[in-house]
């Protein structure tokens, strides 16, 4: 009962306290029987979604539209299911995340990968082979501190002959760090290598851990599912410091699959007590939308001119948006006049002072890189 109440306390003060915009997704449909804990789903034809339970299930697929019919549920003879928590597909191959890691003690995490380029026509698949992988960074089985205990993982995705996995953070106290790691698609025994990190929020772990991931349509957009939240990156392969920008759900459930088609995110949750395992929608034009308008509430400049002095006076609404992004000033010919990185340390107060004493009068260029860019004219007196 007191856990129950937490929630709903949680919940209604979340817009109060500013953690990100809140969305509405439209219900689908109902999932069909069997299928009670989806872990994972991916899109392998028009409108065919390939899903599956999480471990502790029979090793299968259910193949359905984006009604929610059953199209097809193939039998993946001789597959175990340790604890299968993600799918991604590319070029007719099925890649199976076999890597649920609740108490990080796992060492034989693996992807399996499945030839299923004749599964819609024909009803055959095959198995190509085996991806066994571990984390390079991890030395112990489960780490001895806790606060260590970022193995568990519940989200993969496919990008350019990569997969890359985003983990579930189990540590104590919970920081809302997610690891990412990049693997090679190639059929052989690999240690999965640390890439990069964010975070989402420190708070309530099962409000703010990640258990599902998709690409958008250019595979520059990055959506991450949690249980109550939608988190949006953009440009996430070319930024070093990613931010991720949660969009409230309004309710908490268990989800876990994530999917992207034709302008929709696709998700489903599972089944509980008193509730049916639904599949829902929302379209991405509004991330995109309100993601714009987000950019516009963090970055302000009260001037877009230099002082006197040649000192430009940037004032940052939210400074850790911009640690790593890098400033550009061109001259009018389009030559690179300076150029400097916004460090953590440079950031710890809101205004920063670039000084343009060694530029010589007239008009230039600034631009700014990273997460968030912008370009603009200044005028050197």
């Amino acid at each position: 009962m007191l856990r129950n109440i937490l929630v709903q306390l949680y919940l209604f003060l979340q817009p109060l306290l500013g953690m990100g915009q809140s969305l509405s997704a439209d219900e689908v449909a109902h999932l069909p029987n069997g299928l009670d804990e989806s872990s994972g789903m991916a899109f392998i034809g028009e409108n065919a979604i390939a899903m599956i339970n999480d471990g502790g299930n029979d090793a299968e697929l259910f193949i359905v539209d984006t009604l929610g019919n059953l199209i097809m549920r193939p039998k993946l003879l001789g597959l175990p299911n340790r604890d299968w928590e993600s799918l991604c597909y590319a070029n007719g191959l099925l890649y199976i995340g076999d890597f649920g890691n609740n108490n990080n003690s796992r060492q034989n995490l693996e992807i399996l990968v499945l030839d299923i380029s004749r599964l819609l026509s024909d009803e055959e698949w095959s198995l190509k082979g085996r991806i066994p992988f571990s984390y390079a960074d991890q030395k112990a089985f489960p780490p001895i501190e806790s606060s260590d205990w970022y193995y568990d993982l519940e989200a993969m995705v496919y990008s350019d002959d990569s997969l890359f996995l985003f983990t579930k953070n189990r540590t104590k106290p919970f920081d809302g760090l997610v690891k990412v790691y990049a693997l090679s698609t190639k059929i052989r025994t690999q240690e999965a290598q640390y890439i990069k990190s964010f975070k989402t929020e420190i708070g309530l772990k099962h409000f703010n851990w990640v258990a599902g991931a998709s690409l958008g349509p250019n595979g520059d957009d990055l959506f991450l599912l949690g249980y109550s939240k939608l988190w949006y990156i953009a440009d996430w392969r070319n930024n070093s410091e990613l931010k991720a920008f949660p969009y409230n759900l309004g309710y908490f459930s268990q989800k876990e699959a994530l999917a992207y088609s034709n302008n929709q995110i696709y998700f489903s949750e599972e089944r509980t007590k008193g509730q049916d395992p639904k599949l829902h929608k929302l379209s991405v034009d509004v991330f995109r939308d309100q993601y714009r308008h987000l950019m516009e509430e963090i970055f302000r400049l009260p001037a877009q001119k230099v002082d006197e002095d040649k000192i430009f006076r940037i004032t940052f609404k939210d400074p850790h948006h911009f640690i790593g992004s890098t400033y550009h000033i061109y001259n009018t010919s389009g030559i690179e006049v300076l150029k400097g990185e916004f460090t953590a340390e440079m950031l710890k107060q809101p205004e920063y002072e670039i000084d343009l004493t060694s530029l010589m009068p007239g008009r230039y260029v600034f631009s700014l890189r990273g997460q968030i860019k912008r370009a603009f004219a200044i005028q050197v007196l």
